[in-house]
């Protein structure tokens, strides 16, 4: 490090390797909210269908409380 002068190019270098990094790390969240997008449209369906099967089925016990 006590080696390393700070010039324009050496600061232009620096720049693009944290460019590099900032657009690797870009990717990656963009992978990884695409992941967890998929799993609450998941978890959704799921309770949605749940409650789907549970409204069903208290409607038909109540049809058979009223028969």
């Amino acid at each position: 490090m006590s080696d390393d002068r700070r010039t324009v190019a050496s600061a232009h270098s620096r720049v693009d390797a944290l460019e590099k990094e900032i657009v690797e790390l870009k990717t990656t969240m963009k992978i990884q909210l695409k992941d967890l997008f998929g799993r609450v449209k998941l978890i959704q369906n799921i309770i949605l269908s749940a409650s789907g099967a549970m409204i069903l089925m208290l409607v038909s016990i109540l049809m058979k409380m009223s028969s």
